[in-house]
């Protein structure tokens, strides 16, 4: 049942959405770039540690894997929140006025439908591997990796369910 805090709660990220969103967007995006300066520092160090110094940093691999995993799963919401995924236009180009808001409403169902899934299967697997060490890095469990993956998801699917509700509020 809908309450009145209920209502209360989604004006306000109606009325106040846009600000949090932005902020949330630049936080993400500052994560990102910096994530993506580690990641270049950990090619770097495994390519001075094999080619100049001749040992092997297996431990590289694991660490770029997970930065690169977090990369995409951290800004893949802000690509979803400002619709710039790519795509086919097509039919979205054949259709105008109501049929083009169905078709964009589809779209966006679709989409909810496969975060929706993936959030649950990378929930499971979060709690089946959290105590999964990664072998060259001891530290590292596998669980981190996937608790990764359902933050970006359930991230991506609030973004998706904003633009969704913000089409729907335009569109009615």
């Amino acid at each position: 049942m809908i309450t009145d805090r209920h209502m209360h709660s989604c004006a306000y990220v109606l009325l106040y959405g846009d600000t949090m969103l932005k902020k949330l967007e630049k936080t993400l995006e500052m994560l990102g770039a910096a994530m993506i300066a580690m990641l270049f520092a950990t090619v770097i160090i495994q390519v001075a540690a094999r080619v100049i110094f001749s040992i092997p940093a297996t431990w590289t691999v694991e660490v770029g894997r997970a930065f690169f995993l977090a990369i995409v799963f951290l800004l893949a919401p802000v690509v979803l929140l400002n619709n710039s995924l790519m795509m086919i236009n097509s039919l979205h180009d054949l259709t105008k006025g109501k049929a083009r808001f169905a078709l964009d409403f589809i779209n966006d169902l679709f989409i909810d439908f496969i975060l929706v899934t993936l959030s649950l299967g990378s929930y499971e697997r979060t709690l089946e591997t959290w105590n999964v060490e990664i072998p060259t890095v001891e530290w590292m469990k596998s669980g981190y990796l996937y608790l990764v993956m359902l933050i970006g998801t359930l991230l991506m699917l609030a973004f998706s369910l904003y633009n969704t509700f913000s089409r729907l509020k335009k569109g009615l």
